[in-house]
């Protein structure tokens, strides 16, 4: 009856972190909340270790040792989800909550439906807009740019469903949101600003959380996690670049021009 309960209260620290940086939790703040939860249920003498693809925590339990280690293949960026999860690991950590009622509010947390596809598509054109406003394009850079942000949330989401990994994503989206002004360009449409326009709608691929993630990282001395995210900040950007520059290689072959 112990080792099942032990286990029980593993498995839900385990899902507990993986959800969190599932949905883009730092991996100091995963360690920290899933310790604290761990030491509430009972379990102070507790390690875990977590980087961004995978979790390992071990419970030490008088003579027996109990450990369990979860993989996480894809992460994002969904802070309702994470604020909600974060919530959870508080109450957890105040002793708010039975392992039973924690258990269920995740279910209900995870079970909570995403926001509206729409809503996806308007963010993503309207960050294209604005960026292009605050480069110095004019309104019809802005405009071409929202469409490019369109297409590019089309792309990711086509991508991800498709199980595609994060370089083959970026280059894609990349290529079609590059492709519209570099179309425009080429049938004479010369009074938009290709530069402007490409350089707000590629911000929505930037990753600028993962990039300060790194720095924090470092200063911390997490450099495991750190040299992990780098890598991954490196590799999204060579996939930009390669999609950028496909569609200007492309039209200067064909044309002469760019």
């Amino acid at each position: 009856m112990r080792a099942k309960q032990v286990e029980r209260c593993l498995n839900f620290c385990c899902e507990t972190g993986r959800q969190l940086i599932k949905n883009g939790a730092e991996i100091y703040r995963v360690e920290e909340a899933a310790k604290r939860m761990l030491s509430a249920f009972g379990y102070s003498d507790a390690e875990v270790f977590a980087i961004p693809s995978c979790i390992i925590i071990n419970i030490h339990d008088g003579e027996r040792n109990f450990t369990k280690n979860v993989r996480i293949l894809r992460t994002g960026s969904n802070f309702d989800r994470l604020d909600s999860l974060n919530a959870l690991s508080r109450k957890v950590a105040a002793k708010e909550l039975s392992i039973e009622a924690a258990e269920a509010e995740l279910h209900e947390i995870m079970g909570r439906k995403g926001y509206p596809a729409w809503i996806s598509y308007l963010g993503y054109g309207f960050a294209a807009f604005f960026f292009t406003l605050f480069w110095g394009g004019h309104a019809l850079d802005a405009a071409i740019a929202f469409f490019c942000g369109l297409l590019v949330k089309a792309a990711m989401g086509q991508m991800v469903r498709l199980k595609a990994n994060v370089f083959f994503i970026h280059i894609c989206a990349s290529m079609l949101l590059v492709t519209v002004p570099v179309l425009l360009t080429a049938l004479g449409v010369h009074i938009i600003h290709t530069d402007k326009i490409v350089i707000g709608a590629i911000m929505l691929l930037v990753p600028g959380i993962a990039i300060t993630n790194v720095m924090r990282d470092v200063i911390i001395g997490d450099f495991i996690t750190a040299v992990s995210k780098l890598a991954e900040v490196l590799i999204i950007a060579l996939a930009i670049a390669i999609g950028i520059a496909i569609p200007f290689g492309i039209l200067r072959a064909l044309t002469g021009v760019m």
